[in-house]
């Protein structure tokens, strides 16, 4: 599958993960969505994120979703 857009696929995939009331969304790794979740993460917009390998030469990102409220 080729994503021209990475960073808005992974945003995309937060937002669909809030909608359908997901704990945790997963990402393929780059070094841009590490550092924008960072940012996320500072602002508050999300709980965390891992960074683990699930097949050699596979990264992936384990995003944890925040919700307020419950």
């Amino acid at each position: 599958m080729s994503v021209t857009d990475p960073l808005g696929d992974m945003i995309t995939r937060i937002r669909n993960g809030q909608k359908a009331g997901l704990s945790k969304i997963t990402s393929p790794k780059s070094r841009l969505r590490v550092n924008v979740l960072a940012v996320l993460k500072k602002e508050g917009y999300i709980r965390d994120y891992q960074a683990v390998q699930d097949e050699p030469g596979k990264d992936t990102l384990n995003i944890e979703l925040k919700y307020f409220e419950g």
